[in-house]
């Protein structure tokens, strides 16, 4: 449903391959080994244990077993640092972009490996087990980035390949097949798939067209079946300058939410407005200033939140509004802001009566997983702090599990090992 492209680590979108982390991650895990049978599920990590009863969306824990692939290995017996040792280069290393239920059964994520950037999935049963799948395709430079399953039972996901878009369905999330996705009639420059939703009629893409840096403009697909897609005509205007990193549902129509500016150097955020996702108007709301909008989901207490940061990422940003055409942002509060360093939301989703937003803090190098929970969109209360957050990220989160499953990666900047949270936690 979402991008995301804030921080040092980006998945979306953006629910997000973007362009600044996967430059980082380029750097840090480098380009040396191809290998990638899977190994055995990890070991399970002790986290813990609070002092009170846990909290959903206050407090976690890790999924006790996520299989990885088998990629970055060394020789123990070589030298450290030398040899097969390169720095920064943790086996194991992949990206979970996001993750969606199955239909009446378990979950399924997606995401993509190093070094060859080649495209993965991971199901589990019950969000405690995660079995690795590398059956969405070889080819290098591949990013499944969203994922939406109809009410038929089809997972569909997106992304792109090279320089095009791209569509997978699933109906298990272990066996996958590719579609191509048609560019815009005369297109030449580089087209991407950020964000996926499911409706009653099927499913609405957007993303973007442009180069890896620079402006980009914004784009919208259509599909009945999640195989067979139609360009959403170009509108020189309602796209200019701007990226989808999210869609919704709201009524019989959607709401989408993305970024304006440059790829690299976004300077606000943007929302859009549907009656059937084939005709789209823009809205350009003087809240949206100085901000980075990546995620956007109709609330149980009415209207919508969406969630993302201020483009200093000094705060998590979140806006709400009753029907996507006028937008409140949040006030500040020191529950979203980090003194010295960074900080940001990278998803959100509603459970109960609340929403709950997941991203991260950043003091010097190395991040910490972290969530909010509110009940009005507008105040929102930070999770504990925990061992079991530090180092981690947080991409994607959804209802599921013991009440909430989050996915994101452990060791970034330096190295992306995919790991997945369930909260209640301890």
């Amino acid at each position: 449903m979402k991008s995301r492209a804030l921080g040092s680590s980006v998945v979306r979108s953006s629910r997000f391959a973007g362009v600044l982390a996967f430059g980082a991650m380029m750097a840090a895990i480098g380009c040396g080994s191809t290998a990638l049978p899977t190994s055995g599920p990890s070991p399970s990590t002790a986290i813990s244990q609070p002092s009170e009863p846990p909290v959903l969306g206050i407090d976690w824990a890790r999924a006790p077993s996520v299989e990885v692939p088998k990629n970055f290995g060394v020789d123990p017996s070589d030298p450290p640092i030398t040899g097969t040792h390169p720095i920064l280069r943790i086996p194991g290393q992949a990206m979970i972009a996001d993750v969606t239920p199955l239909s009446g059964h378990g979950y399924v994520a997606v995401g993509y490996v190093p070094p060859d950037w080649i495209p993965v999935a991971w199901t589990s049963p019950d969000g405690l087990t995660w079995s690795i799948h590398l059956t969405m395709g070889t080819t290098d430079f591949t990013f499944p980035v969203s994922l939406a399953a109809g009410l038929d039972g089809t997972v569909v996901a997106v992304g792109r390949s090279g320089p095009k878009p791209a569509a997978w369905t699933s109906a298990d999330g272990v066996a996958w097949q590719q579609h191509p996705v048609p560019l815009l009639e005369g297109s030449d420059v580089a087209e991407r798939m950020t964000a996926v939703v499911a409706s009653g009629h099927g499913y609405v893409a957007g993303g973007s067209a442009g180069p890896e840096l620079f402006d980009r403009h914004a784009r919208f697909w259509t599909s009945t079946d999640g195989a067979e897609w139609a360009p959403v005509p170009d509108d020189p205007v309602a796209f200019a300058n701007a990226e989808v990193r999210a869609i919704t549902p709201l009524g019989d129509g959607f709401v989408a939410v993305g970024v304006v500016g440059e790829a690299q150097h976004p300077s606000g955020a943007v929302a859009w407005r549907s009656p059937d996702g084939s005709k789209w108007a823009r809205v350009d709301d003087p809240s949206f200033v100085d901000g980075i909008a990546v995620a956007v989901v109709p609330a149980p207490f009415g209207g919508l939140v969406a969630v993302g940061a201020d483009v200093g990422r000094k705060e998590a940003v979140a806006w709400t509004s009753p029907d996507g055409r006028r937008w409140t942002r949040a006030p500040n509060e020191p529950s979203r802001e980090h003194s010295g360093g960074f900080v940001w939301m990278t998803d959100v989703a509603a459970i109960g009566d609340s929403v709950i937003g997941v991203g991260d803090y950043q003091g010097l190098q190395r991040g910490t997983a972290t969530s909010w929970v509110s009940r009005d969109g507008i105040h929102w209360d930070q999770a504990r702090s925990a061992p079991v957050q530090e180092q981690g990220e947080f991409y994607a989160i959804i209802p599921g599990g013991p009440g909430a499953i989050a996915v994101g990666s452990f060791g970034a900047p330096d190295s992306y090992v995919p790991t997945i949270w369930l909260s209640p936690g301890r």
